[in-house]
């Protein structure tokens, strides 16, 4: 199923919401995308995470940096690869 999300406008002090799309390596059953998914809530600026276990893919949404999301799902013993 295809989703779409439009940002709202942003104020001129408010961060704009990007969205970044990754590639999971190591992701092979639902308790790793449950340990991919909690990591990168957990980064602060992240407003949406959507995980596709098929396909390894993952899209956050959110005011953060992908520094921060890397190092988070590193972290949890998996790595990130831009889409």
């Amino acid at each position: 199923m295809s989703e779409s999300y439009e940002a709202p406008a942003a104020t001129s002090d408010e961060v704009q919401p990007v969205g970044l799309e990754f590639v999971v390596k190591g992701m092979t059953c639902e308790g790793c995308a449950a340990t991919v998914t909690n990591a990168v809530r957990r980064v602060s600026g992240v407003t949406r995470v959507k995980l596709d276990l098929d396909a390894g893919t993952l899209r956050v949404l959110g005011s953060t940096d992908e520094a921060a999301i890397t190092g988070a799902v590193k972290d949890a013993g998996y790595v990130l690869v831009r889409a």
